[in-house]
């Protein structure tokens, strides 16, 4: 990998010129966060701008700008096969977006990369885009932070509470990006979100692949959740289905803010 990582998906999944982009972003629908208190924790949606941006855009609103300093973002690795969790090389500096260059903590990536079952890949990160199409949504909500990217393979829960615990301060912000179940029929998905949203929605970490992409992710941040005390709030829910009208194979999309 460069020392800057290149978008992989701008043109695909979301805009690639960054005047379309910010055009895309300033059309989204404003909302005000439904607490006073901004979350320290979102799950997000990581389909294409058409399938899930405007549901990820509003988890995003509910972040009070300038509030965070920092962004762990968390996502599956759908491009290779991986136990534990994969940073990026580490020579990289920063990852970039069509709005501009996100400067990774390198300092603490190579804390990280000092535990076990903690690898540093470029072939995890080049071409994954389950990080890549949060960031833009987040730079446009906060401007400038720092970004610890982590791709997350096969682990428990407890496992990644542990390694996460201790980065977790006011100035951080979580992000887990997964969608829920994917290509079933529109009814079976309808059932099988649900069954998963009410696991998430009680902290339980007991999550399988099956059920969301970003299981081993979502189940480490649930055992954060019950260890901080946080409360999930769940601000929206759609599938494929509902947005393009093709119902035979679906994808679940979900976000939930999680507050003090």
């Amino acid at each position: 990998m460069s020392r800057i990582r290149q978008p992989a998906v701008a043109g695909h999944f979301y805009p690639a010129e960054a005047v379309e982009l910010q055009a895309w972003l300033a059309e989204l629908p404003s909302s005000e966060p439904v607490e006073f208190y901004p979350p320290r924790m979102l799950l997000l949606p990581h389909a294409g701008y058409y399938y899930s941006g405007q549901l990820a855009a509003l988890g995003v609103n509910q972040l009070a700008v300038n509030n965070y300093q920092r962004v762990i973002l968390l996502c599956p690795a759908h491009r290779v096969a991986l136990r534990g969790i994969a940073l990026p090389a580490a020579d990289c500096e920063a990852f970039t977006t069509p709005l501009g260059e996100i400067l990774l903590d390198r300092e603490t990536l190579a804390q990280l990369a000092q535990q076990a079952e903690v690898h540093c890949s470029e072939l995890a990160h080049r071409d994954e885009h389950a990080i890549e199409v949060q960031l833009p949504l987040l730079q446009h909500r906060l401007g400038e932070f720092q970004l610890i990217p982590l791709v997350v393979g096969e682990c428990s829960d407890k496992w990644l509470c542990n390694l996460l615990r201790p980065l977790v301060n006011d100035q951080t912000l979580l992000v887990i990006s997964s969608d829920l179940s994917h290509y079933l029929s529109y009814q079976e998905a309808r059932y099988r979100d649900g069954m998963t949203l009410g696991q998430i929605m009680a902290l339980e970490p007991e999550l399988q692949p099956d059920q969301a992409c970003g299981s081993y992710a979502i189940n480490g941040a649930l055992r954060l959740a019950q260890k901080f005390g946080w409360r999930p709030r769940l601000l929206g829910q759609h599938n494929s289905g509902d947005v393009s009208g093709e119902k035979l194979k679906v994808v679940g999309y979900a976000a939930i803010a999680f507050y003090d």
